[in-house]
């Protein structure tokens, strides 16, 4: 007896909550709620007689039947995306909504300003933006796109897409430079309040040796990259920030670099989304768009 429409819908809940490995994933992207993925997965596994998730507190896992279920389902989920997409293309207008997860340094400039051109460039679009400084899970989450300012280990299934180049600077503002000399080479730093990201390390370029690593130590440590510029701003201490967070900041003298011969010249910032052969018209178009603009803003993407 063939597959009935029903058992079709159930195997694409079944397939996403693989991509995703989590039902909240899976429910996010789907658009269902999180007890309707399981209530799809179990009636599933009642109807093939099968067990095709181990569930434990912390992860799922796939049983022999449920890999070789997934298998089939991957063409099932190639053509549906297909025709979603080719869906999304009638008219020739993006509609829906874009899941995107970016640091808060670049919500905060110049995301902002790209965010405002798409909208006016598809306005049927809407962008549903979570600003947070850790690294997210996407597939879990379900995003989308993902923008990072910061390297991160690479992940191999994500499309990693570069949008050029940023560079960082040990600041202070002068108010704080009144209480203590500036560090003269990155080694002087033990002796300053560094404010920090937390899990971040300060890497410097050694003249003509290796590179140094400081033990730095602080009164304060953030997960949000605004909290420390803030902190910064107020003389608490020195702070290692993206220029184009900062630039206003150092023409108008509210804050001051020093070292800027040991802080590295640049670093990626990329945007990464999951590895799919049909995109979605709406998320394709965010983003081209989002990756043409930052490339003219940051230069050499």
């Amino acid at each position: 007896m063939g597959a009935s429409l029903d058992d079709l819908v159930s195997m694409t809940v079944f397939a996403r909550v693989v991509e995703a490995n989590s039902f909240s994933g899976a429910a996010a992207r789907l658009g269902l709620s999180k007890s309707a993925v399981s209530t799809r997965i179990t009636a599933l596994e009642r109807r093939l007689g099968v067990q095709l998730l181990q569930r434990t507190t912390r992860r799922l896992s796939l049983t022999h039947e449920g890999a070789r279920l997934y298998e089939r389902c991957v063409h099932l989920l190639s053509v549906a995306d297909e025709a979603s997409d080719l869906l999304g293309h009638v008219g020739t207008i993006p509609e829906g909504t874009v899941r995107v997860a970016a640091p808060v340094g670049l919500s905060l400039h110049p995301l902002v300003s790209v965010l405002e051109k798409f909208a006016e460039r598809y306005p049927r679009v809407q962008v549903e933006l979570s600003v947070s400084d850790r690294q997210v899970d996407m597939l879990a989450e379900g995003f989308d796109v993902a923008m990072r300012l910061r390297p991160h280990p690479h992940e191999r299934t994500l499309i990693e897409r570069r949008l050029g180049t940023e560079r960082t600077a040990i600041c202070g503002a002068p108010s704080y430079f009144a209480r203590r000399a500036p560090p003269q080479t990155p080694h002087d730093l033990t002796q300053h309040n560094c404010l920090r990201m937390k899990g971040s390390k300060w890497v410097f370029r050694g003249q003509g040796g290796p590179p140094i690593l400081v033990p730095l130590s602080g009164t304060l440590v953030a997960d949000d990259i605004a909290v420390v510029r803030e902190a910064a701003l107020e003389g608490m201490g020195l702070a290692r920030l993206p220029r184009s967070l900062i630039d206003a900041d150092l023409r108008e003298g509210r804050l001051l670099t020093v070292l800027d011969a040991y802080v590295p010249d640049v670093f990626p910032i990329t945007l990464v989304y999951p590895q799919r052969k049909h995109l979605p018209h709406r998320v394709r178009v965010f983003i081209d768009f989002v990756t043409e603009h930052f490339r003219k803003v940051f230069r050499g993407g």
